[in-house]
């Protein structure tokens, strides 16, 4: 008879979800899309909604006879793809089974949620990396933040409004430049470099910086429904996290089941995910929005 697993599936799913969450470096930086239970027959496209805009009428404030003008509301949306269904599937001890929640999710579901967070990290990575170059932004290694102030440029004549975070994903060598650069030509005194918060990637070209808003790019996960045959199983997204979590938001699903090959029980932690560059949508404060390519991302390289 297999082992009788002590914990609540749904409270183990919500762990791995959040432990998930909190390996994320590149992926914490760029806007989400999660949900849980997805079925089969819904598709594999995700439509991401990009906000509505409307034009602001004025008429004077003495004026009693002009008719009111009513405008609609439009939404658009971006279709992103879901093409990988990021899994593994781990083996379980009768010691792994009897341990606490604590202790469980020390030794079994933080390994399994650090394997998909890492496939995050790599499918995120790529996501930066195909950013188009711009070439007419050039690089100085003896004063990098002459680039940043470029990038910060380009973004805001893009359109990039002054309200968007500001983040920079760096390569070993151009995080080096900015730790040797003399005072006013590497990091700012806030800790930031002409206003992006940078995070250093080894995932990325170590001479490459890709600077961007956090809509530029979309992580889109969808935790797989649990399947009707499987003896225990969860379908869970966590909320954002705050407070003294930190993190970002994640699906994933979790099933328990008992393989009679090998007299074992198993544990598979999986999720559906796909990364997109999302273009920048430009209000016009007419009532339309453009959509521009690219618009909320830079990438310089020094090779």
């Amino acid at each position: 008879m297999p082992h009788t697993f002590m914990h609540d599936l749904s409270d183990v799913a919500t762990l791995t979800a959040k432990l998930a969450g909190r390996d994320f470096n590149l992926a914490s930086l760029i806007s989400s899309d999660v949900a849980a239970d997805f079925a089969q027959g819904t598709g594999d496209t995700i439509r991401v909604r990009v906000p509505a805009a409307i034009p602001t009428r004025t008429k004077g404030i003495h004026d009693t006879t002009t008719a009111l003008v009513s405008d609609t509301l439009t939404e658009q949306f971006i279709n992103v793809q879901i093409k990988d269904h990021l899994y593994n599937l781990a083996v379980l001890s009768e010691a792994d089974l009897s341990l606490e929640l604590k202790d469980y999710a020390q030794n079994v579901l933080a390994p399994q949620a650090r394997a998909i967070a890492a496939r995050v990290e790599a499918l995120t990575a790529e996501a930066l990396a195909a950013t188009p170059v711009a070439a007419a932004i050039s690089y100085d290694a003896a004063a990098p933040a002459l680039a940043f102030t470029a990038a910060r440029r380009r973004l805001r004549s893009n359109g990039v409004p002054s309200s968007a975070p500001l983040r920079a994903a760096v390569g070993a060598d151009i995080y080096a430049d900015l730790l040797d650069a003399p005072t006013g030509k590497g990091f700012d005194a806030d800790g930031k470099v002409r206003g992006f918060e940078v995070i250093e990637s080894t995932r990325l070209s170590s001479r490459d910086g890709v600077f961007f808003i956090p809509t530029a790019f979309s992580l889109v996960a969808r935790a797989p429904m649990v399947p009707h045959g499987a003896a225990q199983g969860a379908s869970i997204t966590t909320p954002v996290q705050d407070g003294n979590e930190r993190g970002l938001a994640f699906a994933v699903r979790v099933i328990n089941d008992y393989d009679s090959n090998v007299a074992a029980d198993r544990s598979l932690v999986s999720s559906f995910v796909a990364v997109a560059a999302m273009p920048l949508p430009v209000d016009n404060e007419d009532g339309s929005v453009t959509l521009l390519e690219h618009g909320g991302a830079v990438r310089v390289t020094s090779a």
